[in-house]
């Protein structure tokens, strides 16, 4: 189920603290941060300890990734690891506004992908893998950013979030005299409740969308308490110096079915073999498909994870229907895993984590019917430690996966 956050004043989403006299915010509404407001809504009206664990383990709350508030959003989701935009010239090439278009992004998952299974199949290329502009020939580097997806007058349409910010200095003060600390201020640099409209130009209303996943049959009662608490409750920092405020709603959005990413997502990669072994130097001598079946695990949030050793570990291992499957190909990067408990008053523990955006490939060898249930119960359940907490929320098959031409 979807769910749109509409913020009505800036948001001071708290991030890792650097040391220096400015605080940051994050651009997206972390799932743990609204669960948290939830809880503490429903414990200054007394509800008892049970009754709140019942409502929060009836839905699991996600990532609310952030998009200008136009007609025609399909999703809004962080890009994968694997995209990659021209130097030269970043950012879409199908933005709607011209002023903001680029040379284009790619997703070179696959290719690349296809391009090792056939090297481990002996085939033998000229020149090594390489990915440059299609329009000025530079090259291409990784890009980190949220998108959406919308569709205005029977196209497809790909755009970048653009953030405003809203600064503000202010004097800090001693916890122990309770006045100005002679000499020290800090600058808040909250998110701004406008962003870009991509058709337009203008400022435009921000929205964050996200997904609520049911869990059981107590539905119903969870959200309409969810609801309630987060249009009382401000989130994030700072609430009572005019930050947090939000009114949730219900929205339509549409991500492709988990069959339909997997069929695609393999469909793209047989594709992609058969044009990059027409450049082999003995296309003959290798098969004309890969083997198996093959699907992505992308992050929305950072996990945690652990070895069979109990060691902490970027690279997770599944274990379908018996089977202990561990990534063929994977792009990740180091994160940091902590929080602040208000219940403890005292900080979480903290970890290494995978960061969000990354991607994992897997490879399949039994029916894909099994597979797909299984698959299922990862998306609904997610993957590694802390998941309770909003760590490990995951994808199959992203769908920027199949854009392996500039969008």
């Amino acid at each position: 189920m979807w769910l749109k956050i509409k913020p009505q004043e800036p948001l001071l989403l708290g991030d890792i603290r650097p040391d220096a006299q400015f605080l940051l915010g994050q651009k997206y509404i972390p799932g743990r941060i609204l669960r948290g407001a939830w809880v503490e809504w429903l414990l200054r009206r007394g509800v008892s300890s049970e009754v709140i664990l019942q409502l929060v383990a009836g839905l699991r709350i996600g990532n609310f990734f952030p998009a200008p508030e136009v007609p025609g959003i399909h999703y809004a989701l962080p890009l994968p690891m694997s995209a990659l935009e021209c130097k030269r010239g970043g950012g879409f090439a199908t933005e709607p506004s011209r002023d903001r278009r680029g040379h284009g992004i790619v997703d070179i998952l696959l290719p690349y992908l296809a391009y090792r299974l056939l090297k481990q199949h002996g085939a033998r290329f000229p020149v090594p893998f390489t990915v440059r502009c299609s329009r000025c020939s530079d090259r291409m580097e990784p890009v980190s950013s949220f998108y959406a997806v919308y569709e205005m007058s029977g196209k497809k349409h790909f755009t970048m979030f653009h953030p405003y910010f809203h600064t503000h200095t202010k004097v800090a003060l001693s916890r122990h005299r309770r006045t100005a600390m002679e000499g020290m201020l800090y600058t808040v640099s909250a998110l701004s409740p406008h962003t870009v409209n991509p058709i337009e130009g203008v400022s435009a209303p921000l929205m964050f969308v996200g997904r609520v996943l049911l869990r059981d049959n107590k539905v119903e009662e969870a959200l309409a308490s969810l609801r309630q608490a987060l249009s009382r409750v401000a989130i994030g920092a700072m609430h009572t110096r005019g930050y947090g405020q939000i009114v949730v709603e219900d929205t339509e959005c549409y991500l492709p079915p988990l069959d339909q990413r997997l069929e695609a997502f393999n469909e793209t990669l047989r594709r992609i073999w058969l044009e990059i072994r027409s450049l082999a130097l003995d296309p003959e001598d290798v098969s004309s498909e890969p083997e198996g079946v093959y699907f992505s695990i992308d992050l929305l949030a950072p996990g945690i994870f652990r070895d069979s050793d109990g060691i902490p570990t970027l690279t997770p291992s599944l274990k379908l229907i018996g089977q202990m499957l561990n990534p063929i190909l994977w792009v990740t990067r180091p994160d940091v895993a902590s929080g602040w408990s208000t219940a403890w008053g005292l900080p979480k523990p903290t970890q290494l984590a995978a960061c969000m955006g990354s991607v994992y490939v897997y490879r399949w060898d039994g029916s894909k019917d099994s597979l797909l249930s299984a698959l299922e119960v990862i998306e609904q359940e997610w993957i590694g430690d802390r998941c309770d907490e909003g760590f490990g929320e995951c994808l199959i098959c992203h769908p920027f996966h199949l854009e392996v031409e500039e969008r």
